[in-house]
């Protein structure tokens, strides 16, 4: 640094040396003048020093200055904030952060900041009323008229696909009296695009994308209005969703669910309101509907139920209603009426559900040929008839049971992938795995439909006499009663009749294999009953 200010000052010090070097010299040793001039260097010698003095100050307020310049232009450049300024002729001086180049895609200096918030010949009222604006702020003298007149300014603008905030802010200038306006511009594009979002995923179910419970809490203070009179809602809980959730998992209970959103929203106005109420349970909102209208809606979403389809069963609801006339009554007394009616009609119509689920898991075993044609039909013929054989009443509870049973005996096999449960090779250990677990999903499944009693012999209908069944390992008489006789007469069935991986044997080959199966994987008893009593329970 030293060197630098050496070489500034290069010529004044060789001028310097000079001089001194002539005070030296002989020739100018009796000189009048020789006293002044020796006076005169010494002064530019103090002179010089003090210039050295001034310039190395200069030099590193200079520096000091250009590095603060810098340190301000680059945390303005990464503040993902646009700043700029213009006077009075609306003309973008040529500093600018760099945020601006990528809000208005291009080099801003001397161009009309106008023309850069406007695009040239959209929304021409727009772009008269700011140049009107800007131009009466630069030529006000008062005070609050600019501040008035900033605020008229529009502070949100759409520029180059971004949603872009605007501030405005008036600075003197101390070496004129003439005024800058200053404009900050945030890019708020992903900010709305967040907000969007969050609104969302608060006033919308994300399963269905129907509004949630959060929605409908803000907006009834609204609907409840004279207009909307009369005012109905419709409550519908989801039949079998805890049987679809149980047996097939999750991932088909959601798609229940999204397909009863969908029956809904078909059933429904633009006007009306359809909203996810909880886990399985759903709340529209029917303005200006009375009674009658609000039935109509019910019988068309039962209709659209009865013709959506198995996947894996037929969507069902159970639903109650309520309307009102005036707004003497709450909100809440409103929804309890329906909520009441609904679960009384879901007691009412439960054993019609029951039957109806059960129906369409036989005809989902029949067409996705988990059974042969005819099977539960001939077995329920047999069991029955083997079952009065052995002292059960016609029409009692234990018949009943049975008849039940037969329909829901091989129910969970509608849960076992195809390509496992008819492949036509052999099976390895875990697929044999996979297949023996139907067991435990039919007693789920029957248990989800509140047949507690079916529920445990299709648990037991894979064990064996002696004891090497599954799933329990259970032995003798600690398996139920009419899953030992069930087991007889299906087993002899499947026998029978062809299946995907094996052929069926004649009648008399299946009675020699039931009598020698007996005492091991068949109660010895029942089986002497079946096979001795054979020609009253077998039809060829």
């Amino acid at each position: 640094m030293r060197g630098h200010y050496e070489q500034v000052f290069q010529n004044e010090m060789q001028l310097l040396l000079t001089c001194q070097k002539d005070l030296n010299n002989p020739a100018y040793k009796d000189s009048v003048l020789l006293p002044k001039y020796k006076e005169l260097i010494l002064e530019y010698e103090k002179l010089l020093k003090v210039s050295k003095k001034i310039f190395k100050i200069s030099d590193t307020q200079g520096r000091v200055l250009k590095k603060r310049e810098y340190e301000i232009k680059n945390l303005l450049d990464n503040a993902n904030q646009g700043f700029l300024t213009c006077g009075k002729d609306l003309i973008v001086d040529k500093e600018y952060s760099a945020e601006c180049i990528r809000i208005f895609c291009r080099k801003i200096c001397n161009l009309n900041i106008v023309d850069l918030l406007i695009d040239t010949g959209s929304d021409f009222p727009t772009r008269i009323q700011i140049e009107k604006t800007l131009s009466s702020i630069f030529n006000s003298n008062d005070v609050e008229e600019k501040d008035s007149l900033l605020s008229k300014l529009p502070h949100t603008l759409f520029i180059n696909d971004k949603n872009i905030n605007v501030e405005y802010k008036l600075i003197g200038q101390e070496d004129n009296h003439e005024e800058i306006l200053f404009l900050i511009l945030t890019d708020v594009t992903e900010k709305i695009k967040s907000d969007a979002q969050i609104e969302y995923l608060s006033f919308y179910d994300s399963l269905t994308s129907l509004y949630n419970r959060a929605y409908i809490d803000r907006v009834i203070p609204e609907m409840l209005h004279p207009e909307n009179l009369p005012f109905s809602i419709i409550l519908a809980d989801i039949n079998g969703l805890k049987l679809i959730n149980d047996v097939f998992g999750h991932e088909k209970g959601d798609q229940l669910i999204i397909d009863t959103a969908n029956v809904l929203k078909k059933s429904c106005r633009k006007t009306d309101v359809v909203a996810r109420w909880g886990g399985d349970e759903f709340l529209i909102i029917l303005p200006n509907t009375n009674e009658k209208f609000c039935q109509e809606v019910v019988t068309r979403i039962n209709n659209l139920c009865q013709h959506s389809g198995r996947n894996p069963i037929a969507i069902s609801v159970a639903m109650g209603t309520a309307t009102v006339d005036s707004l003497d009554t709450n909100f809440c007394k409103i929804f309890g009426q329906a909520e009441n009616k609904m679960y009384k009609n879901k007691l009412l119509e439960s054993k019609a559900v029951r039957h109806k689920i059960i129906m369409n898991i036989e005809k989902v075993q029949q067409e996705r040929g988990f059974e042969t044609q005819g099977h539960v039909e001939r077995v329920r013929d047999m069991a029955v008839k083997f079952a009065k054989l052995v002292g059960v009443k016609a029409g009692s509870p234990e018949m009943n049971h049975l008849m039940l049973l037969v329909s829901l005996h091989d129910v969970g096999k509608v849960a076992i992938p195809e390509e496992i449960l008819l492949k036509p090779s052999s099976l390895i250990h875990e697929e044999w795995e996979i297949i023996k677990s139907h067991s435990e999903i039919g007693y789920r499944m029957a248990q989800s439909i509140g047949e507690a009693v079916a529920a445990e012999a299709i648990l037991a209908l894979r064990e064996r006499w002696d004891g090497n069944g599954y799933p329990r390992g259970l032995k003798g008489e600690e398996i139920p009663y009419m899953a030992r006789l069930l087991a007889i007469v299906d087993s002899f069935d499947v026998m029978t009749h062809d299946r995907i991986y094996k052929r069926s044997i004649s009648v008399e080959e299946a009675k020699r294999e039931v009598l020698q199966n007996s005492g091991t994987q068949f109660d010895p008893f029942l089986t002497k009953t079946f096979l001795e009593k054979f020609i009253n329970i077998y039809e060829q």
